[in-house]
């Protein structure tokens, strides 16, 4: 498991279909099976391009639905160089947590939720990581959904 006391992490290409947090994610939840881990750090996207999200004013609507969560968000793609911050979490442990989150943001205007890259040829990732001590909700719904979660 040495992989894991490691903290900084680089992939200059990404293969396979999945984001780069996701692909770490999945090797964490493989490795540990029911033991919830837990990982925070930042990651530059050095090269390439990401697909990302911005939040527009809050919606008149109800969203009831990926689809309509989909159609409120403004999608755009961002150039490096970004800086992200990120968390994720092998499994959910009964928090109600988002398995992954994070966001971006650059010198030259770009910035967001960061769902992918686009050019998985050209890419160039860097990244510093850390394990969490624990894991703490603060705010917890009374009612949950799983609409808009990646």
């Amino acid at each position: 498991k040495q992989w894991y006391q490691r903290r900084v992490r680089a992939a200059r290409i990404r293969t396979g279909h999945r984001n780069f947090i996701t692909t770490m994610n999945e090797g964490l939840a493989a490795d540990f099976g029911d033991t919830t881990v837990a990982v925070g750090g930042v990651f530059m996207l050095k090269e390439g391009k990401t697909k990302c999200h911005v939040m527009p004013g809050f919606s008149c609507t109800p969203i009831r639905s990926d689809e309509d969560v989909n159609r409120w968000l403004r999608f755009y793609e961002m150039s490096a160089p970004l800086v992200h911050t990120s968390v994720f979490v092998s499994r959910d442990p009964g928090l109600d947590l988002r398995l992954e989150h994070s966001h971006c943001f650059s010198e030259h205007g770009d910035g967001g939720h960061y769902h992918f890259d686009t050019t998985p040829d050209t890419v160039w990732y860097v990244g510093y990581f850390s394990l969490a001590e624990r894991i703490v909700r603060i705010d917890a719904p009374d009612v949950t959904h799983q609409i808009g979660r990646d």
